[in-house]
């Protein structure tokens, strides 16, 4: 079988919008996308000495259903949501919901400490996973959607469950029949100034507002695996 791509996601409709597009993309190797049901690194029970293990919980999930080996797995790619966590302290301010609201100037809630509390984990976890170069032998790597997910593809913030369905329902079929012009897309209205270099890109979006702002990193992959694609497809 070919080697395996496990993609770590947040949620449900992020691996309906994007699963299709990077399997049809990747014609090489075998990608699958795992979700873990929110974001581990703002959950609470979870810190630096069990993050790593948490990830791989979703990799054993998966390796036990398809009864694989670790060595199966080529690489773990996670994506995360930036959430505005690396945003100046005065962006967060009190607001008239219990839930996080998000616009691309400010985070707010009914408690604005709980948001700082959350910021200061997240980062705390985010930039631990950003030093790992593998996680229990894997290959491990983390790109960014800024915002979120929604918000970099879809160009919304705050939607519903439902919404959130609804809208990778629509991006996927936008893209199913030309995966190809994904990375134009990403690369057009989705980029907004993030760096082509890896470690660049990820100094870009803690600085200013930038990771409450529409970027993503995720273009710097794609063309990555453009280049594998081309090189190892044989003609026909």
């Amino acid at each position: 079988m070919d080697k395996v791509v496990l993609f770590i996601v947040e949620g449900a409709a992020d691996k309906r919008a994007l699963e299709g597009i990077f399997r049809k993309l990747y014609r090489n190797r075998t990608v699958r996308f795992e979700f873990t049901h929110g974001d581990i690194t703002s959950d609470e029970t979870i810190s630096k000495q069990n993050v790593e293990d948490e990830i791989y919980k979703y990799v054993k999930s998966y390796m036990d259903i398809s009864k694989i080996k670790k060595s199966d797995i080529w690489q773990i790619i996670q994506v995360f949501d930036m959430d505005g966590s690396y945003v100046d302290d005065s962006r967060i301010v009190e607001g008239d919901t219990g839930e996080f609201f998000y616009t691309e100037n400010e985070i707010s809630c009914k408690n604005s400490e709980k948001i700082l509390l959350r910021n200061a984990h997240k980062k705390e976890l985010m930039d631990y996973l950003l030093g790992l170069q593998e996680i229990k032998g894997i290959s491990y790597e983390g790109y960014y959607m800024s915002c979120n997910l929604d918000h970099a593809l879809y160009g919304l913030l705050n939607l519903s469950d439902e919404e959130k369905k609804r809208q990778a329902d629509y991006f996927y079929s936008a893209f199913w029949e030309h995966p190809e012009l994904f990375l134009p897309f990403l690369e057009r209205y989705v980029v907004n100034g993030a760096p082509k270099s890896f470690p660049a890109s990820w100094r870009y979006i803690k600085e200013d507002n930038h990771s409450l702002e529409r970027h993503t990193n995720l273009h710097i992959y794609l063309v990555l695996v453009t280049k594998w694609v081309d090189r190892h497809t044989i003609p026909i």
